[in-house]
């Protein structure tokens, strides 16, 4: 109780900018396989899968769209993705990526609407979900996880839609926005109005503690995680990417 009492006095005298820092956290382990029975034998690694992409190499080299469609056969395979292959979008040093998917659903989870991305970031969401946000909701809210809405995905842009500066990794394909997720029950939480620092802090929301969760778990997976406190356009969702940066920066506000 103590603790708790120390922590919500920080939380009121610390300014909103010490809030939002950068957080730094141990990776998360893979999931462990189950023990092997005597006389069992042990199951092979993943093959890449036999994914027939749609012919042509858009605006892009075609040895850049064989490197990246030979990426998307390793990097899915093994996981439970259900997905659409689709051409390669954009052109080389535009907008786009040579090697996309549309996800259609998770683990089990739908994504509502399918969301275009790159096979790096369908692997990190399938990680992010399957390990992390599914047992989150068993765990926290005693209910099972069945769509997370999609805000935005991919979308040929600049950086909080602005008018100039650099381009957004949401134009790479590269980028992820989720307002909502649904459960089994008809129940949802809804980032924008479930979101509170504070009530994770003292306990008086399960909805809160469960979004603090698996926002710290999302910042393992991934290299960004921006939303609510992070800055005046990310208080109505959780925007997730895999941008990389020198030295292995990583932002999680």
């Amino acid at each position: 109780m103590v603790i708790r009492v120390l922590m919500l006095t920080l939380l009121l005298v610390l300014p909103q900018s010490a809030l939002a820092s950068e957080i730094i956290l141990p990776r998360l382990k893979p999931a462990k396989a189950p023990p092997v029975e005597a006389g069992e034998v042990q199951p092979a690694p993943a093959k890449a899968l036999r994914i027939a992409f749609p012919g042509g190499n858009g605006g892009w080299p075609a040895e850049s769209v064989a490197e990246a469609q030979q990426d998307c056969r390793k990097l899915l395979a093994g996981l439970n993705i259900e997905f659409e292959p689709l051409a390669p979008i954009g052109n080389e040093g535009g907008c786009g990526t040579p090697g996309a998917i549309l996800i259609k659903s998770i683990d089990g989870v739908e994504i509502d609407p399918p969301a275009e991305a790159n096979c790096g970031l369908a692997e990190a969401l399938h990680h992010w979900i399957a390990w992390s946000v599914k047992p989150a909701a068993a765990e926290n809210l005693g209910k099972k996880l069945t769509v997370v809405h999609n805000a935005s995905a991919y979308a040929c842009r600049r950086r909080n839609n602005g008018s100039s500066g650099k381009m957004s990794e949401h134009a790479k394909a590269n980028a992820l926005d989720i307002s909502t997720l649904g459960f089994s029950d008809g129940t949802s939480t809804n980032i924008k109005g479930d979101w509170s620092g504070l009530k994770q802090l003292i306990g008086l929301s399960g909805n809160a503690s469960f979004l603090g969760r698996i926002r710290r778990d999302a910042c393992i997976r991934f290299t960004t995680v921006l939303g609510p406190g992070s800055d005046p356009y990310h208080g109505d969702h959780f925007h997730i990417d895999l941008a990389r940066r020198k030295n292995g920066y990583r932002i999680c506000q």
